[in-house]
Formats: C-alpha cells, sequence, structure tokens
C-alpha cells in the first residue's frame, strides 16, 4: 500500500517529489495511443519536454513513460522490416 497523507480531506502520495509527477500525469494522462491524433498529441508532450533541456527526475521518468508509449505504437503500425 502507498504512503497515503491526509490534506484538507484528499488524500494524496505524501512526498513533494511524487505531487510533482502527479500533476504531470493530470496535465496529459499517459494511455496507451490507439490513433493517430493520439500519437501526434503524445509526440507533441514529449517534444516540448525535450525543448526544455534541463529536467527534473519526474520529468525525466514522465518522458520514459511517454516515449515507451510512442515506441509501443511505432512497432505496431511502423514495425521496422
Amino acid at each position: 500500500m502507498q504512503n497515503m497523507t491526509q490534506t484538507n480531506g484528499k488524500k494524496t502520495l505524501g512526498s513533494l517529489k511524487n505531487q510533482a509527477y502527479l500533476k504531470l500525469l493530470q496535465t496529459f494522462p499517459p494511455r496507451p495511443i490507439a490513433s493517430e491524433e493520439d500519437y501526434q498529441a503524445t509526440q507533441k508532450v514529449v517534444d516540448k519536454l525535450i525543448d526544455q533541456g534541463s529536467l527534473t527526475t519526474e520529468e525525466q521518468d514522465y518522458l520514459n513513460v511517454l516515449g515507451c508509449l510512442i515506441r509501443d505504437y511505432e512497432d505496431l503500425y511502423f514495425p521496422f522490416n
């Protein structure tokens, strides 16, 4: 079970780092890519993160998750011959 703390009647993950990561997830929740539109939207978020240059650990983790989703989509629809 995850370490939860009570804050203003809402349960949130305890650490500030977890909260920063949760904010990223809320901004653009990662989901399996099912269409070209999803693919482009995910790539746009990835590009924005990469363009920042320096990333926090949370941003790096989020970028890795999005990258995995993109790789899975590309492997399925654009297999390397």
